[in-house]
C-alpha cells in the first residue's frame, strides 16, 4: 500500500492493489516552495531541472570544482546571478556568519593566503596597485579570497535558506590597494567581500566509505511538511500505519536524492552545479585595515 508516490513520469493516474496513489512528481516542488512564500529555494531547482544533458557531481568532481580556480568551471556547472545577499542577510546564518567572520579572518593563514595572491601580481619595488576591483565573483575568490566560514545545519528552521542553501561557504574577500616597499608587501583594505558558495546537488552523504541516502523532506503539492509533521509521518511510515497517513497526510511523500537521479536516468535533463552568490562589501574593522604582508 501507498499514500503517494514520487515519480519522473507524466501519468497522471495510478492503481496500486485498489489504493489510490496521488502521484507527485519532483519538478512540482519549486511551485510548491512558491506557495509557501519561498523565493531563492524555487529558482535555484528550477535552473538545476533546466540542464541539458543531465550532469551529476560525484566525490571527486564536486571537491575538484569547489576547490579549482573558480574562472575555469565550465559555464554549464556555475551559476552566479541567482542567490543575493541581499536575500541571503536576512537569515541568522549569514548575519551572524557575517560578524563572526568580519571580526575574525585577519589570521596567520589568512595572510599567507593573501600574500600567495599578491605575489601572483608581480609588483615592483615601490610599486602601488588595486587589489580586488573585479565585479566578477568567480574571479574574486581566485584572487582576493582571504577566509571562510561554513554555516547552516541540517537541524536548521525549514524555511527559504533551508531549502535553498542549507550549508555553506560563508567566504570573504578583500578590496583596496597594495604596495612593495622595502621587499615588505603591505595590503590597504577599504572593504571586505562577503559571498557564497556552495554546490547545489543531489549526492548523498558518504559516512564511514557508505553512501547514506539523504532525505529532502516530505513534500506535497503545496508545501513541505514541518519538522515535526516529518517525524509523526516517517514513524507512522516505517510502522506500516498506512490508514493514518492517508487521513493525516494524503498527497504527501519522502523526497531523496536518487529521486532527482532517477529523473535525470528518465529524462536526461537535469545538472548538479557550483552556486556564487553576489558579493556584500561591507568597511573593514578598525584593526584590519592596514594588513602587512
Amino acid at each position: 500500500m501507498a499514500v503517494s508516490s514520487t515519480t519522473t513520469t507524466k501519468e497522471q493516474e495510478h492503481k496500486e492493489k485498489k489504493v489510490s496513489v496521488d502521484f507527485f512528481h519532483i519538478d512540482m516542488i519549486p511551485s510548491a516552495m512558491r506557495k509557501m512564500g519561498w523565493e531563492m529555494a524555487p529558482k535555484l531547482m528550477e535552473h538545476w531541472f533546466s540542464i541539458s544533458p543531465a550532469y551529476s557531481f560525484n566525490k571527486e568532481s564536486k571537491t575538484e570544482f569547489l576547490n579549482c580556480d573558480a574562472r575555469n568551471i565550465p559555464l554549464s556547472k556555475v551559476n552566479d546571478n541567482i542567490v543575493k545577499m541581499v536575500w541571503a542577510n536576512q537569515f541568522p546564518q549569514v548575519k551572524n556568519g557575517i560578524n563572526e567572520l568580519r571580526s575574525s579572518w585577519n589570521t596567520i593563514n589568512s595572510r599567507k593566503v593573501l600574500k600567495k595572491h599578491i605575489f601572483n601580481i608581480k609588483l615592483s619595488e615601490g610599486e602601488t596597485v588595486k587589489f580586488g576591483f573585479s565585479d566578477d565573483v568567480k574571479e574574486l575568490d581566485a584572487t582576493t579570497q582571504a577566509n571562510f566560514l561554513i554555516i547552516g545545519s541540517k537541524f536548521d528552521t525549514v524555511n527559504d535558506w533551508y531549502g535553498a542553501i542549507g550549508n555553506c561557504n560563508l567566504k570573504v574577500c578583500v578590496r583596496g590597494t597594495v604596495n612593495l616597499l622595502n621587499g615588505v608587501h603591505t595590503l590597504t583594505i577599504e572593504f571586505l567581500g562577503f559571498y557564497i558558495k556552495d554546490t547545489y546537488d543531489f549526492l548523498d552523504d558518504d559516512k564511514f566509505g557508505i553512501d547514506i541516502p539523504e532525505s529532502l523532506g516530505v513534500w506535497g503539492k503545496d508545501r513541505i511538511l514541518n519538522k515535526a509533521e516529518t517525524l509523526s509521518y516517517m514513524s507512522s511510515y516505517g510502522s506500516g500505519a498506512f490508514g493514518l497517513l492517508v487521513r493525516m497526510f494524503y498527497g504527501f511523500v519522502p523526497v531523496f536524492n536518487s529521486d532527482f537521479r532517477k529523473w535525470q536516468n528518465k529524462h536526461n535533463t537535469g545538472g548538479d552545479y557550483i552556486v556564487f552568490s553576489d558579493v556584500l562589501w561591507m568597511p573593514p574593522l578598525d584593526k584590519d585595515r592596514l594588513v602587512i604582508l
